[in-house]
């Protein structure tokens, strides 16, 4: 199996010496082309700064991450922001769309911005927004439909480009439970039928049970990771709530 993400011994430090806080402690994982991997764990175990260096938006302190075998630590500042566009897609939970853009200018800024000839953009816009039902939506703007379906639009975006690596921070948050599983659904369906590469942050076992693995952070660093391998979702959703359960009582998130 070809590894897309490969994080080796990371380390992460906010403050100074006299106030020093270790983020993330010697983090070490694998993500393989085509698996959905959720992350969980309590508020503080380091989720969002682990996914905000994958990310690049911030650096590690030590260690290395490796994205398609670039190691990001050597990329240059003025490498990076090509670098995410042509490697990574990004759902986050506050849907992060333009207002002034329509669904489909949304979901066509990534190929717009790569100078993508306006026919080809049209042709993988319009089919991305039949596959994932917004269609009827396209010359609507963000504030003009609902929270189901502006994820759905920030679900086009991100998979537009077909990046390595899709980084999903929260995506159903926002959400209510029906618009949350739809969206789930989506992803499972995306993973499954187009071989997408999905990492996601989420504080609820019922979204991480759409996962093939999920890692379970705690100070910092990884303590159990649960396979999915035969289990049903549901078997696997009822595993990772025991799971959570060890956590002390304290609610994940």
């Amino acid at each position: 199996m070809n590894t897309i993400l490969k994080v080796v011994d990371v380390e992460k430090y906010y403050g100074t010496k006299s106030n020093l806080k270790k983020a993330l402690d010697h983090i070490q994982f694998n993500v393989d082309a085509g698996e959905f991997v959720s992350i969980m764990g309590p508020s503080g175990s380091g989720k969002t700064t682990l996914l905000n260096c994958i990310s690049t938006i911030d650096m590690v302190s030590d260690g290395h991450i490796y994205l398609n075998e670039r190691d990001l630590a050597t990329l240059l500042p003025k490498e990076m922001a090509s670098f995410r566009r042509k490697n990574l897609g990004f759902i986050f939970q506050d849907f992060n769309l333009l207002d002034t853009l329509s669904i489909e200018e949304n979901i066509a800024l990534p190929l717009a911005i790569k100078n993508t000839p306006a026919k080809e953009t049209h042709r993988i816009v319009t089919s991305l927004m039949q596959r994932l039902g917004i269609d009827d939506i396209a010359t609507k703007f963000p504030s003009q439909v609902s929270g189901g379906q502006k994820q759905r639009c920030a679900c086009a975006r991100a998979f537009v480009n077909r990046p390595k690596l899709i980084l999903a921070d929260e995506p159903t948050g926002a959400l209510d439970s029906v618009s949350a599983k739809q969206l789930l659904e989506l992803l499972t369906e995306l993973n499954a039928q187009e071989k997408a590469t999905i990492l996601m942050v989420t504080h609820d076992p019922f979204s991480a049970s759409y996962g093939n693995r999920v890692l379970f952070l705690k100070d910092g660093h990884f303590n159990k990771e649960l396979q999915k391998k035969q289990m049903s979702r549901n078997e696997f959703y009822h595993s990772i709530l025991l799971e959570v359960s060890t956590f002390g009582g304290e609610e994940p998130c």
